[in-house]
């Protein structure tokens, strides 16, 4: 392999990865298992066209990277357009499909779905529900994802049905990662960088730069990992 070859391909490569880097962050942050079909294709195609991009001839790399460019912007275009329409949403992504009823299952709209017994029975089972009779509804969703409500003689107790209340729970916050504290969040909780070196030193820790990982987690408590050489602790946390 000669020297302007590593260099094309060096360059070709980069452009796909710089592109397909900021193309995945315009188009979103729906995870590869809430992909419906129309959107699994898309990412399937725009991988085939960044592909054509880094094994095209130096001359075709710009005619294959408009290609990917037009591709993202009408895939774009049509996410704004779906948003913004549900009638053209279900057109696209469909809708969800009650599978179950009653216990009962609903073979018509399995038909039309072209969805099977044997993958019904399969995502029952993950769900660890093993006889369709315990389930009231269960509803096929655009992602293939299998949702279930079971009836109300299946269902777990819960704190509600004994009447019991507890506070509900805060949204985690990170104050330290990786040694570095977190300036702003720290601000946010109305804490002082003196404060949480104080709650460290209590723990035997003497620097920030030993923990890998400080928060403040849904209970309201001050949970500090340190690095291996210190000891882990958790404490109620104090302004």
């Amino acid at each position: 392999m000669e020297w302007h070859e590593i260099m094309r391909d060096t360059w070709q490569t980069s452009l796909v990865f710089i592109g397909l880097l900021i193309f995945t962050r315009v188009l979103g942050k729906t995870q590869v298992g809430q992909l419906t079909y129309y959107e699994y294709i898309s990412g399937i195609t725009i991988g085939s066209l960044a592909a054509n991009i880094a094994a095209a001839d130096a001359d075709k790399v710009w005619n294959h990277y408009y290609d990917l460019i037009l591709f993202v912007a009408l895939t774009y275009a049509v996410s704004v357009v779906t948003i913004k329409s549900r009638p053209l949403r279900k057109l696209i992504d469909g809708s969800p499909t009650v599978i179950i009823e009653n216990g009962k299952i609903i073979e018509e709209s399995m038909h039309g779905l072209r969805y099977d017994l044997d993958e019904l029975h399969s995502q029952l089972r993950e769900q660890g529900i093993f006889d369709p009779a315990e389930v009231q509804y269960a509803v096929l969703e655009t992602t293939g994802k299998l949702s279930v409500i079971k009836k109300s003689d299946y269902q777990p107790m819960t704190k509600s049905d004994f009447n019991i209340h507890l506070p509900d729970p805060m949204f985690p916050v990170e104050l330290i990662m990786d040694g570095v504290v977190i300036e702003r969040n720290l601000q946010k909780q109305n804490y002082s960088k003196e404060w949480l070196e104080e709650q460290l030193a209590a723990r035997g820790i003497s620097a920030i730069a030993e923990v890998t990982y400080a928060g403040i987690d849904s209970k309201g408590q001050l949970f500090v990992n340190p690095k291996v050489h210190s000891k882990l602790s958790i404490s109620q946390a104090s302004k």
